[in-house]
C-alpha cells in the first residue's frame, strides 16, 4: 500500500523500500535487477512482490529507468 495506515508496518511500505533502493542505485549508476534485490535484502526483508511493485512505482513515477535487465537513476536536467 502507497500510504502508511497505522496498522501496517511502516519498514514494508512501498515509499520506505523505495527509499532504499534509490539510496542503493546512488552507489552506482546500473544494476542488474537480480543484483538490486540481492543488495536490498541485505539492507532489509522484502519479498519479490515488494520488490517489484517498489520498482514498478519507481518507474511509473519517472524516478528510474529500466532498460531490459538494467535499472538505473534518472538524472534530472539542471539549467
Amino acid at each position: 500500500m502507497l500510504i502508511p495506515s497505522k496498522h501496517e508496518r511502516l519498514e514494508k511500505n512501498l515509499l520506505v523500500i523505495g527509499g532504499d533502493i534509490l539510496s542503493i542505485l546512488k552507489k552506482r549508476k546500473i544494476w542488474n535487477t537480480e543484483e538490486l534485490f540481492q543488495s536490498l535484502k541485505k539492507v532489509k526483508p522484502v519479498n519479490l512482490n515488494q520488490y517489484y511493485n517498489t520498482i514498478t512505482f519507481l518507474w511509473l513515477s519517472g524516478i528510474i529507468q529500466v532498460d531490459e535487465y538494467n535499472i538505473l537513476l534518472k538524472q534530472k536536467n539542471v539549467t
